[in-house]
């Protein structure tokens, strides 16, 4: 296993704020694939999924995976569909620690409301859809996690410190000390 700390999980589980925590605390670079994705083709992701369809931005992801998977003493928040390729779902798995933020419907609902850029959310029965969505993915995201944590337990600094505090963090962590 690298030395990455991978972040999974719904849209609006704080992936992303959680993230940038964590890499601040450790020091490590962090990525958000989404961002790159949007900074490396200029457009963003809704534009993405309108020019080229959910599959060209899954190709996207995957090549972006790839490269990352490689690099050392990084922290990444992947997109919330990651996990649905079982490329990706082995490249997670071989290739650092998977920390799965687990999140209700009714969370997500509340914290994606009025957020315009998420394609999985465009149109109508937004309730319905994330209903769908996490029946469909968290069985994927438990096969695929090494540890989980519940989101909406306090602010996103106290969970980043709950995720340091996990023994198979340490772990790694003391390994990027002493290793």
């Amino acid at each position: 296993m690298g030395k990455i700390i991978y972040l999974v999980g719904m849209m609006g589980a704080g992936k992303s704020t959680v993230g940038r925590i964590l890499a601040e605390k450790t020091g490590w670079p962090w990525v958000d694939m989404d961002r790159q994705i949007e900074q490396e083709r200029g457009l963003s992701i809704p534009r993405i999924f309108e020019l080229l369809g959910e599959a060209g931005f899954r190709r996207m992801e995957t090549d972006l995976l790839r490269r990352l998977s490689v690099r050392d003493r990084l922290v990444v928040s992947t997109g919330g569909g990651v996990i649905l390729s079982e490329e990706n779902r082995r490249i997670l798995s071989e290739t650092g620690l998977v920390v799965y933020l687990r999140v209700s419907a009714e969370t997500v609902l509340a914290r994606t409301r009025g957020c315009t850029g998420r394609p999985k959310l465009a149109g109508d029965n937004k309730e319905e859809r994330v209903r769908s969505l996490l029946e469909a993915r968290h069985p994927l995201y438990c096969a695929t996690s090494d540890i989980s944590f519940r989101s909406a337990e306090g602010s996103p600094a106290a969970l980043a410190a709950r995720i340091l505090a996990h023994p198979r963090v340490g772990r790694l962590l003391s390994e990027d000390i002493h290793g």
